[in-house]
């Protein structure tokens, strides 16, 4: 996936009860988001580092392959 609107999401979500799943690529399970306060783009490492209420997480974009997130406008 492309980091810019991966990161676009992210930071959408500052402070806001959204949540997100990353599925990554050769698995089925995905990983919710949720509570972000920051996020960061580290293009030296090539990953995203976003800051959530309960921890660090640091995500390399070119393995998500598919991310989701419920509609707030009720559709």
């Amino acid at each position: 996936m492309e980091r810019g609107p991966l990161i676009k999401i992210l930071a959408e979500m500052k402070g806001t009860i959204k949540e997100l799943d990353l599925i990554l690529v050769g698995d089925s399970k995905p990983v919710e988001i949720r509570n972000v306060v920051d996020v960061e783009d580290v293009r030296s490492n090539k990953v995203i580092k976003i800051v959530t209420r309960q921890n660090f997480i640091w995500i390399d974009p070119e393995h998500v392959a598919v991310a989701y997130q419920v509609r707030t406008d009720g559709h």
